[in-house]
């Protein structure tokens, strides 16, 4: 299956975000540095496969919807890298994007929410960014960020070690 017109960037901005993740993690463990401000990484319990269905069964859990998933083990393939399991899961509901839209239009380019899935050596690993700070950059929208937080937080709790 070929990549559809109009999914490339959305393809691309997914590989760049688990490119960004495997690498500030890869480098924080070297250096025994804590992760990037706002930057969340958990051990799965559970194989790849397993974490990613799981993943989606609690944001729709969450009342949320998943609205695209980026493989990117096949992206990568696409170019000659072999990689264990690596997804991109993107997710939101329109009442968030009421809030938004009520409150600063320029939030929408911070949705829909993201997360990482990344099968490793040592495991299967969930990485996401706090969306309190994703939405710090917003002051009217410290609320939703601070409530979204919770809803990761109980995303990341149905899969956690």
């Amino acid at each position: 299956m070929g990549i559809q017109k109009g999914t490339t960037r959305r393809w691309l901005a997914c590989l760049v975000i688990a490119a960004v993740a495997l690498g500030a993690a890869a480098t924080a463990r070297a250096a025994g540095e804590k992760m990037l401000p706002g930057r969340v990484m958990a051990m799965s319990k559970y194989g790849f496969d397993e974490t990613v269905s799981r993943v989606k069964q609690a944001i729709e859990g969450q009342q949320m919807m998943v609205v695209f998933t980026a493989d990117h083990q096949a992206m990568l393939q696409m170019v000659g890298l072999q990689t264990k399991g690596m997804a991109g899961i993107e997710f939101f509901h329109p009442r968030y994007g009421k809030v938004i839209v009520q409150n600063d239009h320029a939030a929408g380019l911070d949705t829909p929410l993201r997360l990482v899935v990344m099968e490793g050596d040592m495991g299967t690993v969930l990485t996401y960014e706090k969306p309190s700070h994703t939405f710090a950059k917003y002051p009217k929208l410290k609320k939703l960020g601070e409530e979204l937080d919770g809803v990761l937080a109980a995303i990341q709790a149905s899969v956690a070690k």
